[in-house]
Parts: structure tokens; sequence; C-alpha cells
């Protein structure tokens, strides 16, 4: 898998931290090879910004993310079908959360990343049991098992 990055903040932050987790990633899931995500990591406007204009949810949140599945199957001409969705990442938000929880904001944008990119694989948290189970492929990708 390949990663489309674009920070748009101040925060100086590499690109090899999120190519990791996404070869991790495929290492543990079928049909990846050859499948784009893009990231943006941004600041809690932009963020708030888009939870409005695609979730009607007017507050800044700290990751969405955005499957080109499901863009696909609403006009199958606004996404090349190797692009498997992005991700965006409100850094004002991580780096509060990672303070509140004490850890660096290194792991909490890679928690972050991770999860959005958990959702883009299908994978969500509605159960307790769904919620389960997407930690442990988060904490497997996160090298944290």
């Amino acid at each position: 898998m390949s990663l489309n990055f674009t920070n748009n903040t101040d925060v100086h932050i590499d690109s090899p931290l999120f190519q990791t987790l996404l070869d991790r990633a495929g290492n543990l899931e079928a049909n990846l090879e050859g499948k784009e995500v893009e990231l943006l990591l941004t600041n809690n406007d932009e963020i708030r910004e888009l939870n409005k204009k695609y979730r009607n949810k007017d507050q800044a949140t700290d990751v969405l993310s955005f499957a080109f599945e499901d863009a696909q199957s609403a006009d199958s001409a606004q996404a090349p079908s190797e692009m498997l969705g992005q991700i965006a990442i409100s850094v004002d938000r991580a780096t509060q959360q990672a303070e509140e929880i004490g850890q660096s904001l290194e792991e909490e944008l890679k928690f972050l990343f991770v999860h959005g990119l958990l959702h883009l694989l299908g994978y969500d948290h509605e159960s307790q049991e769904n919620e389960k189970v997407m930690l442990e492929q988060a904490y497997e990708i996160l090298g944290r098992k």
C-alpha cells in the first residue's frame, strides 16, 4: 500500500511513520497490494468543516475516514479503484488527547491513523464485540500486541 501524505499544520511530522503502519496492515489484510491511502493532517477548524459537510456534525473531531468504495457506489467516476480512501486527523485534537492520557503526540497520531485505516477496511465499533475486534487489530498493527 502507498501513502499520499499532506500536512497542513506547522507541526513537523514525517510520513514514514504512517507508511510503516500501512505496511503492517498490508501484511494482516488480504487484497491491499497496490492500494493507496490519502492522509491529511489538519487543525480543528478544517476537520470541523469536513465533519459538518460530510457527517452533518458541526464539531471538531480527532479523526475522519472516507472509504472510496462508498464513494464509488454513489458515483463510480469519483474515485479510482486503487484508492482505498482518505483519512483526516486533527493534530490540535491529537495533541490535546495525547496530553490527557500521558502519551506522545506521535503515539496518538499513530493510533488515530490506524483507527481511521481500520474504518477504511470495514471495521467498526458499533458494538462492544466489534470494538474489541477493532482494538485487537489496531494493537496488532501498532505492534502493541
